[in-house]
């Protein structure tokens, strides 16, 4: 191969992967940050903070409802079987 040859073919090649980065690499590594975006907030959101979590949200929710049944559960009476006369 002559020197013009090993020029086309490595701008060829050098063509072929920038293609290549642009249409498979780059959209990857844009998609896998916009993901590492979304966790990163779910994982804040899961984390008590002060009040204003989901994770905190959660908390309240379960404190106001245990002390819901509280209120409302009757306290079990144990019966006496009746006997027939």
């Amino acid at each position: 191969m002559t020197v013009a040859q090993w020029v086309i073919t490595a701008g060829g090649v050098v063509g072929a992967l920038g293609i290549i980065f642009q249409t498979v690499v780059r959209p990857v590594v844009k998609w896998a940050r916009r993901i590492e975006s979304a966790v990163s907030v779910v994982e804040m959101n899961m984390s008590n903070n002060g009040g204003s979590s989901l994770r905190d949200a959660i908390d309240r929710i379960e404190q106001r409802l245990d002390l819901l049944e509280k209120k409302v559960a009757k306290p079990t009476v144990e019966r006496k079987p009746r006997t027939r006369k």
